[in-house]
C-alpha cells in the first residue's frame, strides 16, 4: 500500500440506535488441545465482544484500536504492506463503557476464515452491534494469522498445518479449479466438492467440528458473563467467512441452541447430519466459488436465501476488502458496494429470524449482486 492511498471504511456502518462498546477475554477449555503441538497445552479461545452502549455514554471518547502490536506485525509479513496505518487502525467502536443496561439484545456469533483473525470483519460486527445486538467473534488456537489472550500470551498461525491441509497440494488445486468451471446444479456440485473434499482435504474436513466446539465453548462464557443482557427467546444467530461460515451452517444443523445463520463464500468442508434443515440460513457467495458451496440450499424446509456476488474474490468479503487495493486478491466490486450488500443481508436477515420483525429479505438493486430465495413446489423438489 502506498503512502498516497488512504483507508476509507464504509460510511454510516454504526448510525444504528447504538454506540458500539468492546471488550475481549479468553476462555479455556481445559481437556481438549490444541490443533498442532506436543499435546499438553489446553486449547485457548479468544474472544473479541460487540454490543450496544448508549450515545451519551461515549461523548468525548476516543475510538479504540483495532489491532494489538502482534497482530500488526502479523498483518504486515502476511500482507506484505509497509505498516499498519491509523486509517487501517481505527473502528467506531469504544473500550471501558458499559453495555446498555435497560434492554437485552439477541446473541450473535462469529466465526473467521482459515489463517485469519478475530477483527477480520470488524465492520460488519459494529453494524450489527449499533442495530441492536451482542455479537462475539472467536479466534481459534493455531488456526488463525494471531490470537491475543488475557494472560499476555499470543499465538501464530502453525505453518505445520500447511502440510496437513491438502493430501496433495498440485492435486488438489488442480481439481478445484476444474470444479469451479462446471455448470452445474446444486444436488450435482454438492456430490462433486463432496468427491473433492474427501480426495483432497480429509484435515480440512475434520476442522468444521473442531471450530464448532470452540464456539460452543464461547457461547457458554458469552452467557455468563452477559445473562443480564441476552435475549434468548428466539434462540442464537450464527454467521462467519470462509471456513467460519461452513461452521455456522454445521452449528445451524448440529445445536439447537443456534437458530439461523449466515454463511459467507465458506466451502462445506466436514460431515453434516443427514436430516432435513428446519432453521431459515443464508447462503452469500462469489460466482466462482458456487459449487463449493451448494449444501445449504439443499435439503431444507426453511427459509433459505442464495445471495451471489458478481466482480468478488473471497478475501474480499473481509475488511481487507479496503486495505488491499489489489482486485486479483479482493475482487473488482467496490468495497463500498460490497459492504452495503454484506451489511443488508445480515441486519435483514437476522431482524428477521432473530428479533421476528415482519419484513421481507428480497434484496437491494444490484447488477453485480443476485439474490434468490430457494422455494419448494408441493412435491418437495426445489424450483
Amino acid at each position: 500500500m502506498s503512502a498516497k492511498e488512504k483507508i476509507t471504511a464504509p460510511s454510516g456502518y454504526t448510525s444504528g440506535e447504538f454506540a458500539v462498546g468492546t471488550k475481549c477475554f479468553t476462555v479455556v477449555d481445559k481437556g481438549r488441545k490444541k490443533v498442532v503441538d506436543d499435546g499438553t497445552e489446553d486449547r485457548k479461545i479468544a474472544v473479541r465482544m460487540y454490543f450496544p452502549v448508549n450515545r451519551e455514554t461515549v461523548a468525548g471518547k476516543k475510538y479504540a484500536a483495532i489491532f494489538s502490536d502482534a497482530k500488526k506485525a502479523a498483518l504486515i509479513k502476511a500482507y506484505h504492506i509497509r505498516n499498519v496505518s491509523d486509517d487501517m487502525n481505527c473502528a467506531e467502536y469504544y473500550e471501558d463503557v458499559p453495555i446498555v443496561s435497560d434492554r437485552k439484545f439477541p446473541l450473535i456469533m462469529f466465526s473467521m476464515g482459515y489463517n485469519a483473525y478475530v477483527e477480520c470483519n470488524t465492520f460488519l460486527l459494529c453494524a450489527l452491534a449499533s442495530r441492536g445486538y451482542i455479537v462475539a467473534s472467536v479466534g481459534h488456537a493455531h488456526e488463525a494469522l494471531e490470537n491475543d489472550y488475557d494472560d499476555g500470551t499470543t499465538d501464530l498461525f502453525d505453518k505445520r498445518i500447511n502440510k496437513a491441509m491438502y493430501t496433495s497440494m498440485a492435486g488438489a488445486v488442480l481439481a478445484q479449479n476444474k470444479l469451479m468451471k462446471k455448470k452445474l446444479g446444486y444436488a450435482e456440485a454438492d456430490e462433486k466438492f463432496d468427491e473433492f473434499q474427501n480426495k483432497y482435504t480429509p484435515f480440512l474436513k475434520g476442522r468444521t467440528k473442531e471450530w464448532g466446539k470452540d464456539i460452543e465453548k464461547a457461547v457458554e462464557a458469552v452467557k455468563e458473563r452477559y445473562a443480564e443482557s441476552i435475549d434468548l427467546s428466539r434462540g442464537i444467530g450464527v454467521t462467519g467467512h470462509s471456513l467460519g461460515g461452513c461452521t455456522a451452517y454445521y452449528l445451524c444443523r448440529s445445536n439447537d441452541e443456534f437458530s439461523c445463520g449466515v454463511n459467507i463464500d465458506g466451502a462445506l468442508f466436514g460431515d453434516f447430519p443427514e436430516e432435513t434443515m428446519e432453521k431459515p440460513f443464508c447462503q452469500i457467495s462469489c460466482r466462482q466459488n458456487v459449487n463449493a458451496e451448494t449444501k445449504p440450499l439443499l435439503n431444507t424446509n426453511a427459509d433459505t436465501y442464495h445471495v451471489i456476488f458478481d466482480d468478488m474474490a473471497h478475501i474480499g468479503f473481509t475488511d481487507a476488502k479496503f486495505f488491499i487495493p489489489v482486485k486479483f486478491i479482493s475482487g473488482k466490486l467496490e468495497p463500498k458496494e460490497m459492504f452495503r450488500h454484506l451489511e443488508y443481508c445480515h441486519i435483514t436477515f437476522f431482524d428477521k429470524y432473530l428479533k421476528g420483525k415482519d419484513i421481507s429479505f428480497d434484496g437491494l438493486q444490484s447488477e453485480k449482486v443476485e439474490y434468490k430465495k430457494i422455494k419448494i413446489d408441493n412435491n418437495g423438489v426445489k424450483i
